[in-house]
């Protein structure tokens, strides 16, 4: 499910991974930009016929401490994932 049809209030709380990986006040805006300017890349985001934008995909939250430990995840995948596409 896209993050835009399943947020929760928790998903910029900070947390130790969402600090580490973008600041105490970060986490929002990192994702925003993940959500608005990268491509589509599968396992990380996914397009929202519903709300008619791209979005983090939160299938695999439950397997998280807290929704923003799951944000911070997604943001470090999709940095892994463009750093090996550009290595090809």
């Amino acid at each position: 499910m896209p993050r835009c049809c399943d947020a929760t209030p928790e998903d910029f709380a900070p947390c130790y991974a969402s600090v580490l990986v973008a600041g105490p006040e970060g986490l929002a805006a990192a994702v925003g930009r993940l959500e608005q300017d990268a491509p589509i890349c599968p396992c990380v985001t996914a397009w929202c016929p519903t709300c008619r934008r791209v979005a983090a995909l939160t299938s695999t939250r439950g397997n998280f401490p807290t929704s923003s430990a799951h944000l911070a995840h997604a943001l470090v995948l999709h940095a892994n994932l463009e750093r090996t596409l550009r290595a090809l």
